[in-house]
């Protein structure tokens, strides 16, 4: 059961002052989906498919390529070696598009160098992507104590395994830690650890959807979050 809006508020009472902020990546810090969007439909369309509306396929992102693509394919798979023919086909195509036009949110890379806490990046997105496009934005220069793909380990989220990960590598439990992401994985992975998730409300899932999950707060932009998380 998703905890109440009382419990939210009473669980600041009980958690110590955030230390880590660990970050999704597509639809939190960086905007993927254009170039996710135009990938999809360039696959659907290779293969002889209709193409989608982007708005369906940006409901889709979060919880890896394989489900994304599996889940948009026109025809049932059942069969593991089609899932895996399709998904190959699928990352040749995407490996030539997805540099094309990622941006970050706005007032991420201000967040990200004002605030004083330690900074990591959880992400099921496979970590061969998501080396290239911190290299794009210039955020691989950034004090990273972790970045996770969604292949680093063998669970993704909502599976505590990576979440976990990280606040080893920061040397923090999680009273002292807190989940910003936009999709069901990343609240999902916060609440089954008793974390704190903040959701934002401009990535691809509906806040609302979040906040009954159990989100802890929202954010409509990043400069709300800097104020949010030193408050704690």
């Amino acid at each position: 059961m998703a905890p109440t809006y009382q419990d939210r508020d009473s669980l600041q009472l009980t958690m110590a002052k955030i230390a880590l902020a660990i970050f999704d990546f597509d639809g939190t810090l960086v905007d993927t989906a254009p170039d996710l969007i135009r990938s999809t439909n360039l696959f659907l369309e290779s293969k002889g498919f209709a193409p989608l509306p982007p708005e369906r396929i940006r409901a889709e992102i979060g919880m890896g390529l394989r489900k994304l693509i599996v889940d948009l394919h026109p025809e049932p798979i059942t069969d593991p070696r089609v899932v895996q023919k399709i998904e190959a086909d699928f990352l040749k195509l995407y490996e030539s598009e997805f540099l094309s036009s990622p941006k970050l949110f706005t007032g991420a890379m201000e967040f990200l160098s004002e605030w004083e806490g330690q900074i990591a990046i959880v992400s099921n997105k496979r970590i061969r992507f998501i080396t290239p496009i911190l290299e794009k934005l210039g955020l691989d220069q950034l004090p990273w104590s972790a970045v996770i793909g969604g292949d680093t380990f063998s669970n993704m989220k909502p599976h505590p395994e990576p979440l976990l990960a990280a606040m080893q590598a920061a040397n923090v439990d999680v009273s002292e830690t807190v989940m910003v992401g936009d999709g069901h994985p990343d609240v999902r992975g916060a609440v089954g650890l008793g974390m704190r998730c903040v959701a934002v409300e401009f990535g691809y899932t509906p806040v609302t959807e979040l906040m009954e999950l159990g989100a802890w707060r929202s954010i409509g932009n990043f400069s709300e979050l800097l104020p949010l998380l030193r408050s704690q």
